[in-house]
Parts: C-alpha cells; sequence; structure tokens
C-alpha cells in the first residue's frame, strides 16, 4: 500500500499550490495515489523522466507518458468502473502533469472513455430542452423554487454557486432600499466559481429577475444576508436545492427522475450558448471555463456579455410565463393604492365636514 510520502514531494506541493481550491485538492489526494501504484514512481521522478524525454526528438520516447496515461484508463475501464469516475482519475493525471508545465499531448482517442459498466452502456442523460423547462417552470409551487429553477437555466450557474449566493452582491435596491431593476433587463453577474476558482461572468435574466423579486417580496425585502433560504430561513444548501429540483421534475416528468441531475440545467444554458452561436471565448467565460490559448489573456467586459446574452436568451426564454404573474401582482399592488387613496380622501373629507361644523358652531355663538 501506498504510504503518504509522495504528499510531500515538491511537485505534487506545487501542483497543489497552483490549484488552490481545497475541495479539488482534495479529490486530487484521493485518486492520484491510483495512478502512483500503476506507474511505480514518485512524483517528481515521473516530472524529471517526463523533461528529459521532451528534450528528445524521437516520437517514441516523447509519448512514453501519453502511452502510460493510455494504460491506466484501460485499466481503470477493466475495472468496471462508471465512465464518469474514469474521467475523473484521468483529469487528476492531467492536472498533476500540466501544473508542473510538463504537459501531455492527447488526442481525442487518447481521452475517450469506452463505457463498460452497465449504467453507462444506455444513454442516461437527460439534457431539459428549452419546452420541457417550461413544463418545471409551471409544475414549480413557490417564486422560490422557479427563481432557483431559472438562475440554474437562464445563467449557468451551478447549484454549489447558486447555494452560495447573498442578496448584498446584487444591485437590486437604491440607496433607499427600493427595487430598483426595470423589469425589461437582464442584470449582469459575476461570481468565481467554487469549484475551480475560475470567474464566471453571465446575466440574471428578467425572468428570474421577476421571480427573485416576488419571493424576497414574500420575505419583506431583506436588505442581506442569503439569497435563497429553507423555511427556517436558513441557506438553501446544496442538498437542499437539488431536492427542489428533483421535486418539481417528479411533479412534471416522473418518468425521468432516474435520468435528472440537477447539473443538466447547466448543460441546457451551454446548448443555448452554442445555439447563439456565441464566439467561444465569450462562451466560456460564460460558464465559468477557462478559454484555450492566447483567448485567456485579456479581459471581457461587460457589455459584452451583457450584448451576447441577449442572443442566448432567446432560446432561453421561457415567453413570458412569468409576466403574467408580475402583471397579477403589479394589479393587486394598483388596486391596493387605489383603496389607500380612496382611503384618504374619506379621511380629508370627514375632516373637511368637521371643519365646517365647527365653524357653524362658532357662528352660532357669535350671533
Amino acid at each position: 500500500m501506498l504510504s503518504d510520502s509522495w504528499k510531500q514531494d515538491a511537485t505534487v506541493q506545487h501542483w497543489f499550490k497552483k490549484i488552490g481550491n481545497e475541495r479539488t485538492i482534495e479529490n486530487y489526494r484521493n485518486e492520484f495515489p491510483k495512478f502512483l501504484e500503476f506507474v511505480k514512481m514518485e512524483p517528481k521522478d515521473i516530472v524529471q523522466q517526463r523533461i528529459e524525454q521532451l528534450a528528445t526528438t524521437d516520437q517514441t520516447k516523447r509519448r512514453v507518458w501519453e502511452d502510460k496515461y493510455v494504460e491506466y484508463k484501460h485499466l481503470l475501464e477493466s475495472k468496471g468502473l462508471r465512465k464518469n469516475t474514469v474521467k475523473s482519475y484521468l483529469r487528476t493525471v492531467q492536472s498533476f502533469f500540466t501544473n508542473n508545465n510538463v504537459n501531455l499531448q492527447l488526442s481525442r482517442n487518447d481521452t475517450k472513455v469506452t463505457p463498460t459498466h452497465k449504467k453507462d452502456l444506455v444513454p442516461t442523460q437527460w439534457t431539459p430542452t428549452n419546452e420541457e423547462v417550461r413544463v418545471l417552470y409551471r409544475m414549480a409551487k413557490e417564486s422560490r423554487d422557479r427563481a432557483i429553477l431559472l438562475t440554474l437555466y437562464q445563467s449557468g450557474f451551478s447549484e454549489v454557486d447558486v447555494s452560495s449566493m447573498d442578496i448584498e452582491d446584487f444591485p437590486f435596491y437604491d440607496k433607499n432600499g427600493n427595487w430598483q431593476i426595470p423589469i425589461t433587463e437582464d442584470l449582469y453577474h459575476q461570481k468565481t466559481r467554487s469549484k475551480t476558482t475560475i470567474l464566471q461572468q453571465t446575466c440574471i435574466s428578467r425572468e428570474a429577475l421577476e421571480e427573485i423579486r416576488i419571493m424576497l417580496q414574500s420575505r419583506a425585502f431583506p436588505q442581506t444576508g442569503p439569497l435563497f433560504v429553507s423555511f427556517r430561513n436558513q441557506r438553501l444548501d446544496v442538498r437542499e436545492i437539488n431536492m427542489a429540483m428533483k421535486e418539481i421534475v417528479t411533479r412534471a416528468f416522473n418518468g425521468k427522475v432516474k435520468e435528472w441531475e440537477t447539473k443538466h440545467l447547466r448543460d441546457a444554458f451551454m446548448n443555448a450558448v452554442e445555439k447563439a452561436k456565441i464566439p467561444q471565448k465569450i462562451a466560456d467565460v460564460m460558464v465559468g471555463h477557462k478559454p484555450d490559448g492566447a483567448k485567456a489573456n485579456y479581459e471581457v467586459q461587460q457589455d459584452t456579455v451583457e450584448t451576447l446574452y441577449k442572443d442566448a436568451f432567446k432560446f432561453l426564454t421561457i415567453n413570458g410565463y412569468g409576466s403574467q404573474s408580475r402583471k397579477i401582482e403589479e394589479i393587486d399592488n394598483l388596486v391596493g393604492k387605489q383603496a389607500r387613496e380612496i382611503q384618504e380622501l374619506k379621511q380629508q373629507l370627514t375632516d373637511f365636514k368637521a371643519l365646517l361644523i365647527k365653524a357653524g358652531l362658532e357662528n352660532k355663538e357669535q350671533s
């Protein structure tokens, strides 16, 4: 059994320092030992050998570690592991080489995983279409769940990042505490992804904002604290978000519950971005992926994201279903306002009558 000494290796320390995200590092700590047991080498020796091989022009020697990677992939496949599990182990290996500046030159065939687990032999992933998301929206019982659904689907955030959102992260209110987002506008929002620490730049749609406003109104428009809370008024965690979304799917598409994962809403967002033919650099930014090559070195401006988001939104809109609830709410508010104005007029009339009566009594006394 492999000892823990590999964790103190300088190349491993350098690797983890560059990653920076503790959750990702913990996954690598769990998965990398399997690769070390397979190659039977110390991490520093792997890097050193890779450096020497890259210095040669002999293509056979240059591809030794690519070939090792493929051998390791086949070993994992032979163990009957789930496809995503195999991919996770392979990503760990690639990360080690990349972050030690000795990248593996892998072809699509090298990284392609052949499923062997019975659950992977038939397609099980369900990425909902826009029509199906509309059904999910109608089946959500609360403005909170509708807001979460639309934030996941129309903004491309993961459930982890949605859970960590705070009210004060958004310019919802003016300095007097009044809602200030126009009902016809989307709201630009940038957030560092919890999983990768890469900046994600996207927009909260006008339809999601509508549900968020109704939700916050039901909570008396709090100025700070978690954006999404449970009925106990505690931050909604990832498990609770997943449960809420699964309950909606159960009501709408009971036969597809086993295929459902909340992350498929993010996949649906990516599909919409693809349909809108948004340039790859901007598409990467919108979902919080690191762009490749030289494109990673220039900054994407807010107005660029806002402009191109409108193109994606054409494939994401739920066609105004939420606007109907907004109109009902606005009519209720208008009726309430008019009722208050009528009550104020009645009070003014009563006060005026009292003044007339008082003036009449004073005239009688004087005469």
